[in-house]
């Protein structure tokens, strides 16, 4: 059963790691926007937490690597 269920764990994690960095990108933008010409903090923090963003979705994609090729190597090599 837990062969079965490694797929969509992975997808589920993978999936709120994604939305929660939108939707901080999102919040901040919508700061941003609001308050028009003295934007510089909101956009400052939107600017880093993009960067931030970029480094979770290449470790993510590192994490999502390694451990299909850990799920598809138990399944294979069944003990």
């Amino acid at each position: 059963m837990s062969y079965f269920i490694r797929p969509f764990t992975l997808s589920i994690r993978l999936f709120a790691n994604m939305l929660a960095g939108h939707t901080m990108l999102g919040i901040f933008g919508g700061l941003a926007a609001s308050i028009g010409l003295l934007a510089i903090l909101p956009l400052g923090a939107a600017i880093l937490l993009f960067a931030l963003e970029l480094l979770v979705a290449a470790l993510q994609a590192y994490v999502f690597a390694i451990l299909t090729c850990l799920y598809l190597n138990d399944a294979i090599h069944m003990h």
